[in-house]
This record gives C-alpha cells, sequence and structure tokens, in this order.
C-alpha cells in the first residue's frame, strides 16, 4: 500500500533536515538553519498553501487587541521559528553528547529543581507547550537527572518521523505512552524520581474543562489527580530557545492550594501568563488545535476518549477563531460522555 503524499511529504522533509544537521555543525549554523526553514514554512501559510496563518492571526487579534497587524505577523514569525527549531534540534542530541552540552545551556531556578528532587516526594515537572518543550527531558538526561516522559507514540508518522522523534529520548531516559497503565507514574514518584508532562494534553472524558485565552479547552486532569493522590512536589518547567540555538531553563514553582478543576485552571492561568510573556515562544497551534476539538465536541454533543476522532470528525467551520462556545454551556459535556457512541 503506497504512502499518502504527506506522510511521503513529512518523511523526505525530516530526511533533509537531518542530512543538513550533520553539515552544519554548531549552534551558529543550526541556527540558521531554523530561521531559512521557518522563513519558507510561513512564506508557505502566507501564499495560501495552507490557512494555518490566519486562524494564528484570527486569535491573535482578539488575544492582543492593542497591537498592530505587523506586530501580531511578528509572533507568527517568531512561532514558526520555534517550531523549526525545535525540529532541528531533534538532531543535535548526539553531538551534545560527544562535545558536551553544557555551553549550549543557562539555568533559572535550578535550585527550585534540585530541592524538589532533594524532598524525596518526587516531582511533577509541568511542561506546557511552550519554547522546545522536548528538548527540556532530553537536556534534563544529559545533566544527570532522573527523567521520565509522557510521550505519544506517534503511530500515524512515518517510520524515520516516529524514529526521529522517540529514538534519542528513549536512549537516555524512560518514555512512556498514554494507552499504557498508569502504574509507573506513581512508582517513579514514589521512587523520589521526576516525570516530565505536558499539562496541556487533550483531556477526554474525564478532563477539565478550563479557559484558555478566553476559549474553552478540555485539558488533561492527570497532573492534578497524581498531585491528589502522591502528594508529590509541583513545578512548572520552560525551556526557552535563545538566539545561536542556546536554551534557557526556567523553573517555577506551582501553588496546589485548593482542588478540583480550580487547580488545572491555575495552571493554565500560569501558562497564558508565560505565553503574553514571550508570545513567540508560544505554541498557537496547540491553542488552534484545542479550540477546534472544543467545537467539534459541542457540535458532536459527547466528548470522545481518543483524540482522532475529533481530528476525523472536523468540519471547517470548528476552526473558525471567531467561534466559541460559551463555557457555561460545554461542561456538561462530560456526564454526556459516558453515554457517547464507542470511539
Amino acid at each position: 500500500m503506497s504512502r499518502e503524499p504527506s506522510a511521503i511529504t513529512a518523511s523526505l522533509y525530516y530526511r533533509l533536515v537531518s542530512a543538513a544537521s550533520l553539515v552544519l555543525r554548531t549552534n551558529r549554523s543550526a541556527s540558521l538553519l531554523a530561521r531559512l526553514l521557518s522563513g519558507v514554512r510561513n512564506a508557505g501559510s502566507c501564499l495560501g498553501l495552507n490557512r494555518v496563518n490566519q486562524l494564528f492571526l484570527g486569535h491573535l487579534r482578539r488575544i492582543f487587541s492593542d497591537r498592530t497587524e505587523e506586530e501580531l505577523e511578528s509572533i507568527v514569525r517568531g512561532y514558526w521559528f520555534r517550531h523549526q527549531a525545535s525540529l532541528v534540534a531533534l538532531f543535535r542530541p548526539k553531538r551534545w553528547r560527544i562535545r558536551g552540552f553544557e555551553d549550549s545551556i543557562e539555568w533559572v531556578n535550578r535550585d527550585l529543581l534540585d530541592t524538589a528532587l532533594d524532598e524525596g516526594r518526587g516531582l511533577l515537572l509541568l511542561v506546557p507547550h511552550f519554547g522546545d518543550e522536548r528538548t527540556l527531558h532530553i537536556l534534563l538526561a544529559l545533566a544527570g537527572y532522573p527523567v521520565h516522559v509522557i510521550s505519544s507514540r506517534y503511530a500515524d508518522s512515518p517510520p524515520f518521523v516516529r524514529r526521529s522523534k522517540l529514538a534519542v529520548a528513549s536512549s537516555l531516559h524512560h518514555v512512556a505512552f498514554p494507552d499504557q497503565s498508569p502504574r509507573w507514574m506513581f512508582d517513579t514518584l514514589g521512587s523520589g524520581e521526576l516525570i516530565h508532562i505536558a499539562p496541556t494534553a487533550y483531556g477526554g472524558p474525564k478532563g477539565d474543562w478550563v479557559r484558555n485565552f478566553g476559549v474553552p479547552v478540555l485539558a488533561s486532569a492527570t497532573p492534578r489527580r497524581l498531585y491528589e493522590r502522591t502528594g508529590c512536589s509541583l513545578l512548572m518547567g520552560y525551556n526557552r530557545i535563545l538566539p545561536g540555538m542556546r536554551y534557557r531553563l526556567e523553573f517555577q514553582s506551582f501553588d496546589a492550594t485548593g482542588m478540583g478543576t480550580s487547580f488545572t485552571q491555575r495552571l493554565f492561568q500560569r501558562i497564558e501568563e508565560k505565553a503574553l510573556e514571550v508570545p513567540g515562544q508560544y505554541d498557537w497551534m496547540h491553542l488552534t488545535i484545542r479550540h477546534r476539538e472544543t467545537n467539534t465536541i459541542a457540535r458532536l454533543g459527547y466528548v470522545p476518549r481518543e483524540e482522532p476522532v475529533l481530528e476525523r470528525e472536523a468540519i471547517p467551520e470548528d476552526s473558525d477563531p471567531g467561534r466559541i462556545i460559551p463555557f457555561e454551556e460545554i461542561g456538561s459535556l462530560l456526564a454526556s460522555a459516558e453515554k457517547s457512541p464507542s470511539s
């Protein structure tokens, strides 16, 4: 069976970036490659090859109502650089292991990280879609931290793309997947080690509805439940991409006072604050996808257990940035999930 053209294109694109990374050995040359690729991707969207930029701008005009169109377009360009720099970084860790990585990073509040691990309660590191979140857990592992991460299997990706995203991380630390039993997470935290988790993942029928940049999104309740059941330490982690393909690893405390959805809502409020501070580092694609999923859920009338159902059932109107379901109308859909059709 022949592959879909998009899969063939993705595989070829990743192979070309991999090959270029073998030649471009310095941080500066890798940054120039990411800048070139981001310019191509941004131009492709501007020329109408896809409508991603217009979706981004539709949300950004609402969120940053005081910004000029030129400023908003600059944020979109920042997104594309972040996106392509993260891709180029996939092929950098082998070189870091040979030549060292210390000169490529700067630490902010590393003492919070060390103190949290020294407490022995296990550490849940909450890492949103900001900067280069994948490279964060790789750098932590290279620095000697006991890292575990939850990752997609990328089952729908071509083999080379899947290997590129998983192979290096799997060689450095434990990589788990959402369809596995969660028992390992309790064992890991009980052993005083670190779980790198994306709180911005899809929530499913057991998720928490929260407001995210003014729109309702269904967030994962896993961080909240892990904290409630284990009493583990909590930190927020960010890996900001600096000029020259360097990184700023920043850690912030997170107040877990209170329970229920308020935990998740406070978490998303903190993520918003960081995104508003450095909007070019935030993954605006994530907001676009979660917003689309909410509209699809509202149209279907139930919450699918598996996220691919929402992608399959989506229609173009679901992505319209101007179509925002009132938060008060969306929460009842979790109750209807148990009566939903099988996904």
